[in-house]
């Protein structure tokens, strides 16, 4: 029963039972058997298809709620089992933790993340800053991270790592504030000829990923833009959308842009895919107790603020 809420909540926020596959590591039909058994537990439905992907319904969204509820639950016992375990058995010796952290991760989200954790004064803490995949190539070849924080890849080639899903949100179109767009009447064809930038394995906007109420604010030819470029680095893009170029950026970030005089434009928000960021690592490897513990503190940090 708990497992297939786990894998019910998986599901829903993967947005498509194939992702959550690859995620979870476990087979198509297992997870549709999984959902199928929730279904004739309750006598109800508990996911529909939508044009952006499986969505749950009203007794779906019961059973998230509780599923998240319950994930809260087992993490807390991780940590108070960490803790007992610490006291029973003290750690030998420094430590040390060596973490690969990918540019989102650690500009805008590790600071919060480790001002929040109160154990931080017992650990030396050596943070690297790379691309996620140079990051995960260092661990898959050199197992020189106890874990990397950053984009989870779908890639078959890292399938011999285990990968825990942290925070998501949609994406959202991002630009200048004091554009001229936000003080006069909006046209939807001032926006065609704008040139669209992407972060590394993010998608630009398609037709296919806008409600019907959506569609009715681009002209017709918007969809086929002429130029389009590629950004690993986010300052990067930052740069990039004070010049006045229209840019996807996960909706999550869209209070720490502010800083940047940079919001969503002005439509109603599109349904696009999700951005996944988490904590990857090898499955092959024996963690030591303090990285698991610090692990853990980071997992319970984004379990309370999706709350």
């Amino acid at each position: 029963m708990i497992d297939n809420l786990l894998r019910f909540k998986k599901i829903v926020e993967a947005g498509s039972i194939s992702k959550a596959s690859r995620l979870l590591f476990v087979s198509q039909p297992a997870l549709s058997q999984s959902i199928k058994l929730l279904e004739q537990q309750y006598g109800v439905e508990i996911l529909e298809r939508h044009y952006s992907g499986i969505k749950p319904t009203a007794y779906g969204d019961i059973l998230y709620r509780t599923a998240c509820e319950i994930e809260r639950c087992f993490l807390n016992i991780d940590r108070q089992m960490l803790e007992e375990k610490k006291t029973a058995e003290p750690d030998t010796g420094e430590n040390e933790i060596n973490i690969g952290c990918s540019t989102i991760w650690n500009d805008f989200l590790l600071p919060d993340v480790m001002r929040s954790l109160d154990i931080l004064d017992s650990y030396a803490i050596n943070v690297t800053h790379g691309t996620s995949e140079g990051l995960l190539a260092d661990l898959m070849e050199e197992q020189k991270y106890d874990f990397v924080l950053c984009r989870i890849l779908e890639d078959k080639k890292y399938r011999s790592l285990e990968s825990i899903p942290l925070f998501q949100n949609q994406e959202a179109i991002f630009i200048q504030k004091h554009h001229p767009i936000f003080s006069t009447e909006f046209v939807k064809e001032d926006l065609q000829d704008f040139k669209w930038i992407k972060l590394k394995s993010m998608p630009v906007l398609r037709r296919s990923d806008l409600t019907p109420a959506g569609l009715s604010y681009f002209p017709e030819n918007f969809f086929t833009p002429k130029i389009s470029y590629e950004v690993e680095d986010l300052m990067a893009a930052i740069q990039l959308i004070r010049n006045n170029y229209v840019i996807l950026l996960p909706l999550a970030l869209a209070d720490l842009l502010e800083k940047y005089e940079i919001k969503p434009l002005p439509f109603p928000r599109a349904l696009m895919n999700t951005y996944w960021l988490g904590i990857v690592h090898s499955r092959d490897r024996e963690i030591p107790l303090h990285v698991r513990e610090l692990m853990t503190r980071i997992r319970l940090f984004f379990a309370y603020q999706r709350k």
